[in-house]
């Protein structure tokens, strides 16, 4: 299972509760958080692994935001681009905090999260494997 998927799983309830402390409602949240995992992952599949655990590793959501495409989800839950933004700060330390606390590692997050594509574990491979 890919991290994404894995993490709006088990923190769903806690995401809940913060896009719950950022002012929305039940249902926003509901019409969110599906979208906001789908647009996390397209921003970073097939992405470079050093570039994942950059933006993902870091404690400065920034990172993450800024490749996240804000108007595509808006678009999708019918939000301007602030709520949009103002549920992603929400929901983003969370997202950092379980992507550094992951039990597979780092890189296995990273992995997942590009889609585990051949290019990435041949680059893996040969950092792993210098002579």
């Amino acid at each position: 299972m890919s991290f994404i998927k894995a993490c709006f799983t088990e923190y769903d309830i806690a995401m809940s509760e913060l896009m719950e402390d950022a002012g929305f409602s039940a249902d926003q949240t509901r019409k969110f958080l599906p979208a906001a995992a789908s647009g996390i992952a397209d921003a970073f599949h097939n992405k470079d692994i050093e570039m994942i655990i950059s933006a993902f590793g870091s404690k400065d959501p920034s990172l993450l935001l800024n490749e996240i495409d804000i108007n595509t989800i808006a678009a999708k839950v019918d939000m301007n681009s602030d709520q949009v933004t103002l549920g992603l700060n929400a929901i983003a330390p969370l997202i950092l905090q379980a992507f550094r606390h992951n039990s597979d590692g780092m890189v296995g997050a990273a992995i997942s999260i590009a889609w585990e594509s051949k290019r990435d574990f041949i680059s893996i491979a040969k950092r792993l494997f210098k002579p």
